[in-house]
């Protein structure tokens, strides 16, 4: 993909566009912005721009250079990511210092094809102390004709040196038209619709397509509906339930969980608007607030069940619950 075919973050691509134009481009940048943004597809797009000999600035999807971009194979392009981590070590959780330190290594010789070479690591929030210290050489003295990409969702897990060497472009959530859009590229059924659950989030709206999702969506919004008139047994039982699976497993279903419970919490909030009572639109709110504050604090990896028993009985003393 070139970087004019990137959908959704006009203004980041065209900060970009115009360091290019002014040949001014920052070495060293942070893509920062929420999951399922782009970040990654522009970080590759500018690879592209960079790389490719035959339309510099853009990239052209003809050259051989461009080829090898599309397979993953160009030498000059290096990819540090947790794919790469649970290679070495499956139970890996972090990018290691050893990912680094080949990253510096390669960085620090010659690019093969051409004049350039591009790195990019994704997460880079899941850099630990001691690799974004090792990054920090990079960043003080970076290699001629190398560009740095750290793509991430949480900036400010980044060490300040990390981000004072860096220039920071901010991506935005995707608007729904947009989502709805690149949903229907890929074929999912009812875009339209997956789109108004995904918060923003093109992998949000991959994890909330299937059958199970529909019937996850139902019994949910059952369970969110009831909270008044659900007893605290019940109510633990419902955040285990919310917080159970492991791994990716357990990140995929609390993805789909958290967008159904914003989905809901949104249409109560529409249907109090409608009903012009003040007092009602105002608890919608309070309601609407304390969920984003829980989803944020699972994102960042909060005690799962304790955050969910926590806002379920919130949830139901809001809702009237005894």
């Amino acid at each position: 993909m070139k970087l004019d075919e990137v959908l959704g973050q006009e203004r980041a691509i065209s900060q970009i566009g115009h360091a290019l134009e002014q040949e001014r481009l920052a070495h060293a940048m942070i893509f920062a912005g929420p999951p399922g943004t782009g970040k990654r597809t522009t970080a590759l797009a500018l690879a592209r721009a960079l790389l490719c000999p035959d339309a510099p600035g853009r990239g052209c999807d003809f050259c051989e250079d461009c080829h090898l971009l599309e397979a993953g194979t160009h030498p000059d392009l290096l990819v540090e990511d947790m794919e790469k981590a649970r290679e070495e070590r499956s139970t890996a959780s972090q990018l290691s210092i050893t990912q680094v330190r080949r990253l510096r290594s390669s960085l620090a010789l010659q690019a093969v094809r051409g004049k350039r070479k591009v790195a990019i690591v994704e997460p880079a929030e899941k850099l630990g102390a001691d690799a974004q210290n090792a990054l920090l050489k990079t960043l003080e003295e970076p290699p001629s004709g190398s560009t740095l990409i750290l793509v991430c969702s949480n900036p400010s897990a980044l060490l300040p040196t990390i981000r004072s060497r860096c220039q920071t472009l901010l991506f935005a959530p995707l608007g729904e038209e947009v989502l709805e859009k690149l949903l229907d590229r890929e074929g999912i059924e009812s875009p339209a619709q997956v789109a108004a659950l995904a918060d923003g989030s093109l992998e949000r709206a991959r994890q909330l397509t299937g059958e199970e999702t529909r019937e996850r969506y139902d019994e949910l919004r059952a369970h969110f509906d009831a909270l008044a008139q659900t007893s605290i047994p019940d109510l633990l039982d419902l955040a285990e339930n919310l917080s159970g699976g492991k791994g990716d497993e357990r990140r995929r279903r609390m993805a789909v969980d958290t967008a159904i419970l914003l989905d809901w919490a949104r249409g109560r909030m529409f249907e109090s608007v409608e009903g012009g009572d003040p007092d009602a639109v105002r608890s919608a709110l309070a309601r609407l607030r304390r969920i984003h504050g829980t989803t944020r604090d699972l994102e960042h990896y909060a005690n799962a069940r304790l955050s969910w028993e926590s806002l379920l009985l919130d949830l139901r003393r809001m809702a009237g619950g005894a």
